[in-house]
């Protein structure tokens, strides 16, 4: 029994190296294939009569590892794999009866072919979708449409978009499309959960999710900071911090004007200054003597003069004018929250065995006033703004008194624990050797049976043997050499005697 489990182990592992031997070796071709790039990969093996195997996912190629790098340059240069949907290779194959409204369509498909290959690149994404809507231009304004978009994202492992990645799509499908608004894009995911919706003209909704990344980035960062402060302090897990701030998002523009009266300053000088004459001659008889300047004698005249002088300033009252525009986002107030855990003190002295109860100290008012202006330091703590901080010391476990400590035994230590593994081990290889091993060899030990030839070297040696005796042990061993010899030509006679025998002392 045990040459022929030796020899069949042998046949089996001599048969299984020759398996792996001559097994093929398969490498990926291509992963992450889309069902129609898969097929056209496929076809082309079948036809090039080239083994392949699948992967487990059904989503890749496996062929032979001498034929990897062969069969991805051909394939490349027939354009395989698109990578989902049809791109501008589309327009390499030329066809002289195309209509104009084929061609727009191709141009149509080649342009959501691309964009959706270039959205499978991005990290997170395993497959897109983009569908266009491109109305055709008008010659009157108002009759124009404006191109949409529509975008379906499958992620990877339900992989969720930030909000900056979101709008980073969404504009690289509106600038990818002539005159595309981002505002006309609409993107969700494979669940049908809209992540932008397009055709919105408030940009106080569209700014609204930006906000609010804005806000809880700013909280996640002072939370860290002051999450670091404390550990270093009261120790890992001893603490916890939370941070509520807001934002005013309001952009304000104020345009002030002050006049200072006090100061003045002459804004312009006016000055007139007059100056004339005057005479009184007595009339003459009214004439034409009188009209030509010809007096009669007798008339009297008298002449005077006077001057006028006028003098006029404006003062301008001193003003200040500013246009104040203040920045988007300022922080308004800030609340942090600190939970302390207090001390423990273990107990001097328990029995070996028994349960103690550790008791708690809470931290002294020092101690929280410390930690108190050290946060505040930390995020820039102002009271006139309004902010606020609070610091409480709790115990963190829910025990009696503090929580209770259960002292460890010998046999709970790990190297006792160790060392008991290893015994049991021991113990039972010894078992195996002892119980199993031993008594398997024991039954296999050939019981050696005397031969003729022992039989002749004891007779051989019996020298004091008289000649009537030897004859006799000569005679009994040509008997039993008749008895072998009659039991090799008839085996099935002499089974059957010492059946009879058998029986017979039975």
């Amino acid at each position: 029994m045990v040459i022929v489990t030796v020899a069949f182990l042998s046949a089996v592992a001599f048969a299984m190296l020759i398996f792996v031997a001559n097994r093929t070796d398969y490498k990926p071709l291509f992963t992450n294939l889309t069902s129609e790039d898969a097929g056209e990969i496929v076809k082309k093996l079948k036809d090039a009569k080239t083994p392949y195997q699948f992967t487990a996912d059904g989503k890749g190629i496996l062929v032979p590892s001498d034929k990897v790098y062969e069969l991805r340059l051909t394939l490349a240069s027939e354009g395989i794999p698109q990578g989902g949907g049809v791109g501008f290779e589309i327009f390499d194959r030329k066809n002289f009866g195309m209509t104009e409204f084929v061609q727009k369509l191709n141009y149509q498909r080649a342009l959501q072919g691309e964009l959706s290959r270039t959205i499978s690149q991005l990290n997170g994404v395993e497959q897109a979708r983009v569908h266009l809507v491109i109305p055709e231009k008008s010659l009157f304004k108002d009759n124009e449409r404006p191109a949409t978009a529509s975008i379906v994202l499958k992620m990877k492992s339900n992989r969720a978009l930030r909000d900056s990645e979101v709008q980073g799509v969404v504009h690289l499908v509106a600038s990818s499309i002539e005159g595309m608004d981002p505002e006309q894009v609409t993107l969700l995911d494979s669940r049908g959960k809209i992540l932008s919706k397009g055709g919105s003209s408030d940009p106080t909704s569209r700014m609204s999710s930006a906000m609010q990344e804005t806000q809880r980035a700013y909280e996640r960062n002072v939370e860290e900071r002051i999450q670091s402060l404390l550990d270093r302090i009261v120790g890992g897990g001893k603490s916890v911090a939370r941070v509520t701030a807001s934002f005013d998002f309001k952009q304000v523009e104020r345009v002030e004007e002050k006049y200072d009266p006090e100061s003045t300053a002459v804004r312009s000088e006016q000055r007139t200054e007059e100056k004339g004459s005057s005479t009184t001659s007595g009339a003459g008889v009214p004439g034409v003597q009188t009209n030509l300047g010809r007096t009669t004698a007798g008339g009297g005249a008298t002449s005077g003069g006077g001057s006028k002088n006028d003098e006029t300033l404006n003062y301008e009252v001193s003003r200040t004018t500013a246009k104040i525009i203040e920045p988007v986002g300022a922080l308004s107030k800030i609340s942090v929250a600190v939970l302390v855990d207090g001390k423990y003190e273990a107990p001097a002295a328990v029995k070996e065995g028994q349960i103690a109860k550790a008791k708690y100290a809470p931290r002294s008012p020092d101690e929280l006033l410390k930690i108190e202006t050290l946060v505040k330091s930390a995020v820039g703590f102002n009271s006139e703004r309004g902010d606020q901080l609070t610091v409480q010391n709790i115990p963190f476990q829910e025990t009696d008194e503090g929580g209770s400590v259960e002292t460890a035994t010998w046999w709970t230590n790990p190297f006792f624990i160790s060392l008991a593994k290893n015994l049991m081990i021991g113990i039972g290889f010894l078992v195996l050797v002892l119980f199993v091993i031993r008594p398997l060899l024991a039954s296999l030990r050939l019981v050696k049976r005397p031969t003729l030839e022992s039989f002749e070297a004891i007779g051989a040696g019996g020298e004091q043997l008289t000649t009537t005796e030897r004859a006799q042990i000569s005679a009994q061993m040509a008997e039993q050499k008749n008895l072998i010899e009659q039991a090799k030509k008839d085996p099935y006679q002499v089974a059957q005697i010492l059946q009879n025998w058998v029986a017979e002392d039975k």
